[in-house]
């Protein structure tokens, strides 16, 4: 709310006040009627200009300022009809590769067991966390990584060089596999 919409609220709030003063105070009817009729014609007047002036603004802005952020803490492997199959915390994180393990390496989204294994390299995508965002990144993979966004039913393939900002809801497609990020 505007400065001038502030001065405006608190001109109405007083003119209340002035006339409940003015009905309660001793004097004589006719000065208590005509005050009380300007009072509430100062309180009525700025109850128009503040909804005038709130009806003219814009607040898709403000929804946004009471929902709570939400926070990307974990992976999660979805299922071909969607259903959560397993998933891993990234809760304190600052980044994990996504691959199949095989002994010799370390892998933190470990996609050895899943039917769709022959597409995924050994480390095939890494995930970034830097300056409160999350980014996944292909590692020059065979089948590549693609995205997509929360909201929007196309996927889109990355460039092995150029990282991917990950919002809360994402699908992240490694071979066949679908990892949604939560």
């Amino acid at each position: 709310m505007s400065k001038y919409n502030w001065y405006t609220a608190l001109i109405g709030i007083i003119s209340v006040f002035f006339v409940l003063a003015v009905f309660f105070g001793g004097l004589p009817v006719i000065v208590k009627v005509l005050l009380t009729i300007l009072g509430a014609g100062i309180f009525f007047h700025s109850a128009i200009l503040l909804y005038r002036e709130l009806r003219a603004q814009d607040f898709s802005e403000m929804k946004n300022f009471f929902d709570k952020p939400k926070v990307i803490d974990k992976i999660v492997l979805l299922s071909k009809d969607g259903t959560e199959v397993f998933s891993w915390d990234l809760y304190g994180k600052t980044s994990a590769v996504i691959g199949k393990d095989t002994g010799d390496n370390l892998v933190d989204i470990d996609l050895s067991q899943n039917p769709y294994a022959a597409m995924i390299d050994i480390e095939h995508a890494v995930l970034n966390y830097t300056s409160g965002t999350w980014y996944v990144e292909d590692l020059g993979s065979r089948n590549g990584v693609s995205v997509q966004k929360v909201g929007q039913e196309k996927s889109y393939k990355l460039s092995s060089t150029q990282p991917c900002k990950l919002d809360f809801g994402d699908i992240i497609f490694i071979g066949m596999c679908q990892l949604k990020v939560c």
